[in-house]
């Protein structure tokens, strides 16, 4: 094994506590009920997800449609949607780190392996997110990121996992993705010819569950799944 990708939200970052964040900044620029806001962003998140799911939608504009979509839900100008966002990637807390999460992108780095994170985008850029980890110190274990803004694809698509690969000459077979989410990250990295490593809260132990592909409690898992892969 020469690289491992990581997912970022419900991975390495909590998607809840920035989602609250952005919620409460919304609200208030808005002088809306938070209670509408949070709903809101709930329904978009379902409806992205699913059209994702099924690859549909335009992955160029996979940002946009989703500031768009929310903007338009909550009858509000889409630039307030761009303003909530910068206002909570600023002022969230550390408390936005998972358990488990430093240590584990530590441990990868201590076997000498190449480290990278790919992630999707819905309501926030990037850009944000790469500031988010390189504010609470996830970015010092990090040597690419990879958002489905930049890249102009997404999770499960194939290009979104291939282009890691291409940037540090490596084969899908010599490389790992691990993440929260069964069809965009499991699924989407098997099918692009790498290992899998699904993170499911309610699983017991790590656990083989394919042929390429791993199951596991929390993401420190991911370094008992290597040490089983003689690496």
């Amino acid at each position: 094994m020469k690289l491992v990708s990581f997912d970022v939200w419900n991975t390495l970052l909590d998607i809840e506590v920035m989602l609250d964040a952005m919620a409460v900044e919304l609200s208030r620029l808005m002088g809306a009920c938070i209670i509408d806001v949070v709903e809101g962003m709930m329904l978009t998140r379902e409806r992205i997800k699913r059209m994702r799911a099924g690859t549909q939608g335009d992955p160029e504009k996979a940002l946009e449609e989703s500031q768009e979509m929310l903007a338009e839900l909550l009858g509000t100008d889409v630039e307030l949607v761009r303003r909530a966002a910068a206002r909570a990637t600023l002022n969230v807390g550390d408390e936005i780190v998972l358990p488990g999460a430093k240590e584990a992108l530590e441990g990868v780095r201590r076997k000498g392996l190449r480290v990278t994170v790919t992630g999707n985008v819905m309501f926030w850029p990037g850009s944000y997110t790469r500031l988010l980890l390189e504010r609470f110190g996830l970015m010092d274990y990090i040597e690419g990121t990879f958002f489905a803004d930049e890249v102009l694809a997404y999770k499960p698509m194939p290009e979104m996992f291939r282009k890691p690969l291409d940037a540090f000459g490596v084969e899908p077979d010599e490389a790992i993705h691990i993440g929260d989410t069964y069809a965009e990250d499991f699924e989407g990295a098997l099918r692009a010819g790498m290992w899998a490593v699904w993170i499911n809260p309610e699983a017991e132990e790590v656990r083989k569950i394919h042929e390429r592909g791993f199951e596991v409690p929390g993401v420190e898992g991911i370094l008992e799944v290597l040490e089983e892969l003689g690496t």
